[in-house]
């Protein structure tokens, strides 16, 4: 009897363990959006779109503006995550999965149809959960 006390009390432990923001639901609400809610001031930010990384949101902004310039008609599908881990703390988590984007290049008028992997990485700050870091790559060949 005590046994089996103990054991259900074991696993219960993950579930009132995760006390932070960061936890696995927040993450997949998120994921449901067009934009996150919430964004770190020292987010770090990399696209097959740009040449390097830009961190911080204002450089993020700077770096896509003539990108999306470039662009019109521009649908992006919500975020598929494939797995979402929070730590038990709840003060940081991680996603990856995938996302459809389509535009039209606005000079070619050539359409541009991909899917492309994605991590992104959240981290408890001031009692909210934000973005930290975010990468997109195109799948499919180089």
């Amino acid at each position: 009897m005590i046994a089996r006390a103990l054991l259900v009390f074991l696993l219960c432990l993950p579930a009132v363990a995760q006390t932070g923001p960061c936890s696995e639901q927040f993450v997949k609400a998120q994921a449901a959006k067009p934009h996150p809610d919430s964004v770190a001031d020292d987010v770090y930010f990399f696209s097959g779109a740009l040449d390097k990384p830009v961190i911080g949101k204002p450089a993020a902004d700077k770096a896509f503006a003539p990108i999306t310039a470039e662009r019109k008609n521009e649908t992006r599908e919500p975020l598929r995550p494939e797995r979402i881990v929070a730590a038990p703390s709840g003060d940081m988590a991680y996603e990856y999965g995938t996302v459809h984007d389509a535009f039209d290049e606005r000079r070619t008028g050539k359409h541009i149809d991909f899917t492309a992997a994605y991590l992104r990485v959240w981290r408890a700050e001031g009692g909210t959960c934000k973005l930290a870091a975010e990468i997109f790559e195109p799948e499919g060949e180089k």
